[in-house]
């Protein structure tokens, strides 16, 4: 019964979780599955005439599923709170490419900065931005792991950024 609750919290959760068909499609196999082992031990004590063992399997497996679609869900709710705290993002990655911008178009850039600083700047701009575009989009999927993986990537490099451009605490 204790595999049957790993399994079937671990194909709830990735199908509450995920909006991607490979994931999303075993997931549910594996969730057939489970619930399909779970039948066939309850029919086969049920042939035997083991009425209480019967009906203890199917108690014992619908607890496990009712304790596995709550495990998922507030697993998502937490998934969901964490993703949150990630809404300033957008506006740190645009204050970034302005800045970058700004120091670009320079002929002289100001004391403290050098060519290869801001070159190494433009480089990280662009990587958390493709980072953070991944994290919208896997969101916009209602693919929170991803989101959530994604958008933790980008926060240190977006923060270091900001330190380095100037741009914390505005």
């Amino acid at each position: 019964m204790k595999k049957l609750l790993m399994l079937v919290a671990a194909s709830t959760f990735a199908v509450a979780c995920s909006s991607e068909k490979e994931p999303a499609q075993a997931a549910v196999n594996g969730l057939e599955t489970a619930v399909d082992n779970a039948v066939k031990a309850a029919k086969t004590k049920l042939d035997d005439e083991n009425y209480a063992g019967a009906l203890a399997d199917v108690q014992g497996a619908t607890n496990t599923l009712t304790a596995a679609a709550e495990v998922a869900a507030a697993k998502k709710a937490q998934l969901s709170t964490e993703w949150a705290t990630f809404t300033g993002m957008p506006a740190m990655i645009g204050q970034i490419k302005g800045k970058v911008a700004e120091l670009d178009a320079m002929r002289r850039l100001p004391r403290g900065m050098n060519k290869a600083t801001l070159d190494g700047a433009k480089s990280s701009a662009e990587t958390a931005s493709d980072l953070w575009d991944d994290a919208s989009d896997a969101h916009g999927k209602g693919d929170l792991i991803v989101a959530v993986a994604k958008a933790k990537e980008a926060k240190p490099m977006v923060e270091s950024l900001m330190k380095t451009l100037g741009l914390a605490g505005k």
